[in-house]
């Protein structure tokens, strides 16, 4: 068994990579763009956004109950069927949205079993104090992986967007195959309940309130992690005077645009730990999200190119929050809960983004800066309610009558 699980540890690398190179990234909004309109493309976005609302628990659960290999196979088969949907929808909308639900169906079932199987496997060799470590470095990897995606997806996108979603239900096909070896860690001593007695049990964890405001920040942080991407490339479509018909080279600066992004959003994710270490939990969570409403701001400010100097920075949150939200709740949260926790936590801020992206479509029509503008308010406003209730946690923490201990603070006493 040992040697099977050491396996893994050589397997989960080519996992991560072959999940990450995603080429459909840097076409798939000009494509729904060109065939639905502003309008349909958010509407599009919705639908996977909330598609995940409803599957990411069943899939956790699954996780934590049948296994974590079976669950990232099924994930595997899910993008298999999306990327065929996408390739022949075309115009066909019904057929899009399909593609989009099976999408979310992967994401889904990789979100919070992918990182949970890392840790379970390390764990089961006794070697779990290594996982922050190992985390960062196969996130900051993954986003170099993400980089070159996005550079196929561009380049092929000059051709056929088509080609693009090809590329990835090929590379998802090579990532089942992957899947296919990674051997299931023992199960811990409990075994996962019913779906309905799980939910509560993972609720009850938010009594401990500094995890419950990482559960908070964990929603927010959906929503601020994406209010920059999701009209990324209609912006960048504009910002190169080309129309939602007629967007030239577009797929390729956004595919350049993307890879750039992943590669500096590896730097944090390397650097997540460190900055953790030496600003506090809190604070660099907080500061995460500040850069991420500032990014989309200046969107909805300008289409100037120059702007670009401060979008490079979107991945910064995506890539470094997730590893300090994963190596926080592991150590707490029991093994049999950890997948549906996490799942529990990305339902949270799909939900409030799927409804967020409702909103902003109605009445959108083709106005882009509109949109923009409206996703960058939401975004301070959610910064403003981080960092109040970050400042109240950190006091509720130092209080003598506090029974939890924040994780590592820094020298100066930052949050």
């Amino acid at each position: 068994m040992q040697r099977q699980l050491e396996r893994n540890l050589k397997w989960i690398p080519a996992h991560e990579l072959l999940v990450r190179m995603s080429p459909w990234i840097a076409v798939f909004v000009l494509f729904s763009r060109s065939n639905f309109e502003l309008e349909g493309a958010i509407q599009l976005a919705s639908i996977y956004y909330l598609s995940v609302v409803v599957l990411e628990v069943p899939s956790g659960w699954m996780s934590d109950r049948l296994g974590r290999v079976l669950t990232l196979r099924v994930a595997a088969i899910a993008w298999v069927g999306s990327f065929s949907c996408f390739l022949f929808g075309v115009d066909q909308f019904l057929l899009v949205v399909l593609g989009q639900v099976l999408l979310a169906a992967g994401y889904a079932s990789l979100s919070g079993t992918d990182v949970t199987f890392h840790y379970d496997t390390l764990e089961a060799l006794d070697r779990q104090d290594e996982y922050p470590k190992r985390q960062a470095r196969l996130a900051g990897r993954g986003l170099l992986a993400s980089a070159a995606g996005a550079l196929v997806g561009g380049v092929l996108g000059l051709v056929d967007v088509r080609l693009a979603f090809l590329a990835s239900g090929l590379l998802a096909l090579v990532q089942l195959g992957v899947a296919w070896q990674f051997e299931e860690p023992p199960p811990g001593d409990d075994e996962a309940s019913s779906i309905g007695a799980q939910i509560a049990s993972c609720l009850g964890y938010l009594r401990d309130i500094p995890l419950a405001w990482i559960f908070g920040y964990g929603v927010a942080m959906v929503v601020l992690e994406h209010v920059a991407f999701t009209l990324l490339q209609p912006w960048l479509t504009e910002a190169l005077d080309r129309t939602a018909e007629d967007f030239g080279a577009a797929p390729l600066a956004a595919g350049a645009m993307v890879a750039v992004v992943s590669v500096v959003g590896s730097g944090f994710a390397r650097g997540s730990v460190g900055m953790a270490s030496r600003f506090g939990l809190k604070t660099t969570l907080v500061g995460l999200g500040v850069l991420s409403a500032v990014i989309v701001s200046m969107m909805a400010a300008s289409t100037h190119l120059a702007v670009i100097a401060i979008i490079v920075f979107r991945s910064a949150q995506g890539s470094a929050a997730p590893v300090l939200i994963s190596s926080a709740v592991a150590p707490i949260v029991a093994q049999q809960h950890r997948a549906t926790f996490l799942s529990l936590d990305s339902l949270g801020g799909r939900l409030a983004y799927g409804g967020l992206l409702l909103v902003v479509s109605t009445n959108a029509g083709d106005d882009v800066s509109g949109a923009i503008a409206k996703l960058a308010l939401v975004s301070w406003i959610l910064v403003a309610l981080t960092v109040v209730s970050a400042v109240a946690v950190h006091r509720f923490a130092a209080s003598p009558e506090s029974p939890h201990q924040d994780p590592p603070q820094s020298k100066d006493g930052s949050l």
